[in-house]
């Protein structure tokens, strides 16, 4: 299992809609953000392929600016 935590920049205006998004994602936890547009999330995979393409799915999210691994573990 991989587990990162990864830091979202997006639009202020935009957070509740892309919070939404994010939360719907798979493996996708969303866990807080700050009034000017970041969003702290932890990201649940069985592979780093998988991290890596749910990275890609959360920068092409409208409003998203950016998506930045922070955090990364590897459990068995």
């Amino acid at each position: 299992m991989n587990i990162s935590g990864v830091l979202v920049k997006a639009y202020p205006e935009n957070l509740v809609s892309i919070e939404k998004v994010l939360a719907s994602m798979d493996g996708v936890e969303v866990h807080g953000n700050n009034d000017d547009g970041r969003i702290v999330i932890t990201v649940e995979q069985e592979n780093a392929n998988k991290v890596s393409d749910t990275l890609v799915q959360i920068q092409d999210v409208p409003g998203v600016l950016s998506a930045a691994m922070i955090y990364h573990q590897f459990d068995d």
